[in-house]
């Protein structure tokens, strides 16, 4: 018997994209899987559309954030019996081979912790995402000559994680709400001994990053922060702080993303930013993600 497959998608007031991707998961070569759409308390016409869908799976919820969706979906993956969740966005676009090539790749190398190669949906020369090798752009051909890239991956665009891992390592931290709660089970994943693995011939299309950079130093390209918008920024200081402390083990909280966003916020005048993130990057160190 086929291994079973739980879609999950996270989707919140975007009805259009939601759309295309459930159309493409649907178009998918591999038939054995099921979709589950979280809903976020979208307030768009989502939840008419997905009452409508008498092929999909649907959980309604109040707007917990990425990290709040996808643990709802893992959940119910795992209370459910199926072998594999495929995770994604609801702007991401899957290839109609993409889950074929997963399962794929894992049936030939025991790998069990992957994710598609995830490309700007727009340019088909770039990634979505970066990524940067030092100071230089890593275009996708640079990459496609091998079937696995294993020093990348954009976790949770097109991510496929085998049951046994889920049972290993726990949940998704659902606290981290946004921004922070993929890098985080990507990295207890490696400390529990699975290594994240990028199948090249799986792929995932999805919009340009949206998020602006700051440059610390003018003139210097290479040295960016990520500049978050303020309503939601702390999300992304406290996540970053309880990374650094967990898995980068990190003694003291003088960090180069403490360092370079305090250069980049005192030189833009932006002292109540640096307060902040202080404030929430010293919280997520000692996990404290009360009243956030």
């Amino acid at each position: 018997m086929s291994d079973k497959v739980l879609n999950v998608i996270v989707t919140y007031n975007r009805l259009n994209d939601l759309k295309v991707c459930v159309q493409n998961v649907k178009a998918q070569t591999y038939k054995n899987l099921d979709i589950l759409v979280v809903n976020n308390g979208s307030t768009d016409g989502t939840t008419e559309y997905l009452a409508g869908q008498t092929d999909i799976k649907v959980i309604n919820q109040d707007n917990l954030g990425g990290a709040g969706g996808f643990y709802a979906g893992m959940k119910y993956m795992m209370d459910n019996g199926y072998d594999w969740l495929w995770m994604m966005d609801d702007d991401g676009v899957p290839d109609s081979k993409q889950l074929e090539k997963l399962l794929a790749f894992n049936k030939k190398t025991g790998y069990v912790f992957l994710n598609a190669l995830v490309i700007d949906k727009n340019d088909h020369k770039k990634f979505a995402f970066g990524p940067l090798n030092g100071h230089r752009y890593i275009y996708v051909d640079e990459v496609t000559g091998n079937e696995d890239f294993d020093v990348m991956i954009h976790p949770f665009n097109g991510t496929f994680i085998k049951r046994d891992v889920i049972e290993k390592i726990g949940l998704i931290k659902k606290e981290c709400f946004i921004w922070g709660d993929e890098q985080e089970y990507t990295a207890r994943a490696r400390r529990a001994g699975y290594a994240a693995h990028t199948v090249t011939t799986a792929i995932h299309y999805h919009p340009t990053e949206k998020g602006r950079k700051g440059r610390v130093f003018p003139g210097f390209s290479h040295k960016n922060v990520l500049v978050k918008p303020k309503k939601f920024s702390h999300y992304f200081y406290r996540n970053q702080g309880y990374i650094d402390h967990t898995y980068n083990n990190y003694h003291h909280i003088f960090t180069k993303f403490i360092i370079r966003n305090s250069v980049y916020f005192i030189r833009t005048g932006k002292f109540e930013e640096l307060c902040k993130l202080f404030k929430y990057y010293i919280r997520g160190w000692h996990n404290n993600y009360e009243n956030s």
